[in-house]
């Protein structure tokens, strides 16, 4: 028998891949269960879903809080280093522009599932606030380098949404992920913050 984490864990990864590939109708209770991700040697019921979640709705929504956690990190991560470095605040934003856009090229699923919850009435039922208690380190982090009166929580949240519906065109064959691609996307993002930069 499984750990009681290690079952939360597969079917959190189940809902997020069948998120991603079809959206909420094709993550059911049944298809999370019995789903193709789940381990060969491992069997799972229904069950689980109702004893470890409560419902489908509550595993949506720890489903949406790992990426959360996850995606929110990473920003911290990978702008954290150059937003104390002596570059431009041009320069320290595209340093870490280019961490966060690898780092996301890598988790396709990942950020389909996350853009499509986002967007969800499931996200404005469930997870509004714990998303913004989560986001306030990036506020607070980018803050500084924003005018006093710039609502930074608004701006950050325009940036995430904005960079991961261009990461999703770029999986959907809609975009080539260039560099020529990738410097274009920056300068929207940047265009979008640069009326509120304090320099």
């Amino acid at each position: 028998m499984k750990g009681e984490q290690e079952v939360r864990e597969i079917l959190i990864n189940n809902t997020i891949h069948l998120i991603a590939e079809g959206g909420f109708e094709k993550a059911t209770t049944k298809a999370i269960t019995y789903s193709d991700y789940t381990p060969h040697d491992f069997k799972l019921n229904e069950v689980y879903i109702y004893r470890l979640f409560g419902d489908k709705d509550h595993l949506y929504a720890s489903a949406f809080e790992t990426l959360d956690n996850e995606f929110l990190s990473a920003l911290n991560r990978c702008f954290k280093s150059f937003l104390d470095a002596d570059l431009t605040t041009k320069e320290k934003l595209y340093q870490g522009f280019l961490r966060v856009w690898n780092f996301l090229y890598k988790r396709e699923d990942r950020c389909r599932c996350y853009i499509r919850y986002y967007y969800s009435v499931y996200f404005h039922n469930q997870s509004i606030e714990k998303h913004k208690a989560n986001f306030a380190g990036i506020v607070e982090s980018f803050g500084r380098l924003f005018k006093e009166e710039a609502n930074t929580g608004a701006i950050m949240h325009s940036v995430l949404t904005t960079l991961l519906e261009f990461i999703v065109r770029v999986f959907n064959g809609e975009l080539e992920n260039s560099l020529e691609n990738k410097q274009y996307i920056f300068n929207v993002l940047l265009n979008s913050m640069s009326l509120f930069f304090k320099d």
